[in-house]
């Protein structure tokens, strides 16, 4: 360990010094960086076995070496680069003390202590064919998406277990790639426990090998000036959200999956806000409806259509581009136009069957149909498919349509 008592002394001595020195403490795959205007008083305990630095203590065996340069550090994140078969991480001092961070080949873990009571900024980079990024913690945090290509061949790509507010950013100008393994117990190839909040302007692909290609056990908004988000491939839903689904901008492209483009359900807990429906506002929601008997866009709830693009081309027999699970509100409420485009072409899915029996519709309301601006223009063809299917009354306000409202009511 004479490098590590070298440099450390040298080290000191730059404290104050405006050329910003950073200390690194590199340990496998996981480097501790750590300001010199921070880092204080570093001693060594135990006869050298143990080094203290900024509240964390370092077992001396463990450290591979100790650098300085003049590489900036910004508190608060954890940098994750991925190259092939391995993974760098690298933690600013501050932080470090509270998180549990292992590194194996290119599998990362990060796990936050219940005393980290701040905001951690997660940057995520680089590319490999078998890696994996799980995060834990009980304090909100920030995801930055820069580039990452990244597929695991046995979870989920991306697993956030933290339940608080999660804010997932597109990298300007960058595009990221995730795929999960097949065959796996993962609930989605992008899972975030708590609320997850989309914003930025780059391009984010998913493949659900196993189920869904995103899942949210709590609301998911979509901020305005997202750019894209795109289902290239889902076993089961392309976006499964609980609590409520809100789109205010951007836009989301949604193919080739075998469940339904966007599920949203209801949480365990009858008294969440806005529980089990969904909202948009906003952006351009495209949907490839292609298997039998699934939804384009389909809610437990209300949902309500204020402002943006919803298309759908639904081809597959019982097969729906919007469900209501209750009522529908289609108006103009924001300042983007509303409109609705659907082509749907099929016909019955199991005839006869009493329980599974489903005609086709470009949009099925269960509820109650409130129309009151915007413009919709479905075309339907096939035997017993249907436009519009309402199972309660259908309220006409104002806007433009083109194609009938059955109305049981």
């Amino acid at each position: 360990m004479k490098r590590i008592s070298l440099l450390i002394p040298a080290f000191l001595l730059l404290g104050g010094n405006t050329l910003a020195q950073t200390l690194k403490i590199h340990s496998g795959q996981v480097t501790v960086a750590i300001p010199a205007s921070q880092a204080g008083t570093m001693n060594y305990g135990a006869g050298g076995a143990t080094l203290s630095v900024m509240g964390r203590t370092y077992d001396t065996s463990e450290i591979d070496s100790i650098t300085v340069d003049r590489t900036p550090v910004e508190n608060g994140t954890v940098s994750v680069r991925y190259n092939g078969g391995k993974a760098h991480v690298t933690v600013t001092g501050d932080i470090a003390p509270h998180l549990n961070v292992t590194a194996q080949a290119a599998d990362v873990s990060v796990i936050a202590g219940a005393d980290l009571q701040t905001e951690v900024v997660y940057r995520l980079s680089g590319t490999s064919s078998d890696g994996s990024f799980f995060m834990d913690g009980e304090f909100k945090a920030t995801v930055e998406l820069d580039g990452l290509d990244l597929t695991s061949n046995r979870g989920a790509a991306i697993d956030i277990a933290n339940g608080k507010r999660i804010n997932i950013i597109l990298k300007d100008g960058t595009t990221t790639t995730l795929a999960d393994g097949a065959g796996g117990t993962q609930k989605a190839c992008l899972f975030v426990n708590g609320h997850a909040e989309f914003s930025g302007t780059g391009t984010l692909l998913l493949t659900g090998n196993s189920r869904h290609a995103y899942a949210s056990d709590e609301y998911t908004l979509l901020k305005p000036g997202l750019g894209m988000l795109r289902v290239l491939k889902a076993a089961n839903d392309g976006l499964h959200v609980d609590q409520y689904f809100k789109m205010q901008g951007g836009t989301v492209d949604i193919n080739n999956t075998k469940g339904d483009c966007i599920d949203v359900s209801v949480t365990k807990d009858p008294l969440d806000e806005c529980n089990g429906q969904a909202f948009v506002e906003g952006g351009t929601l495209t949907m490839n409806v292609a298997a039998e008997d699934i939804k384009g866009l389909k809610t437990e709830n209300q949902l309500t259509i204020s402002g943006g693009s919803v298309k759908a081309t639904v081809s597959g027999n019982g097969s729906k581009g919007i469900s209501a699970g209750t009522d529908l509100v289609i108006e103009q409420n924001t300042a983007t136009q509303t409109r609705i485009e659907m082509t749907v072409t099929g016909t019955t899915y199991m005839p006869g069957d009493a329980l599974l029996e489903s005609k086709c519709r470009g949009i099925k309301v269960k509820g109650n149909f409130t129309f009151d601006g915007g413009d919709i223009r479905i075309s339907a063809t096939g035997a017993k498919s249907k436009a519009i299917s309402v199972d309660g009354r259908y309220i006409y306000k104002k806007g433009t349509l083109n194609c009938p409202v059955d109305s049981a009511l």
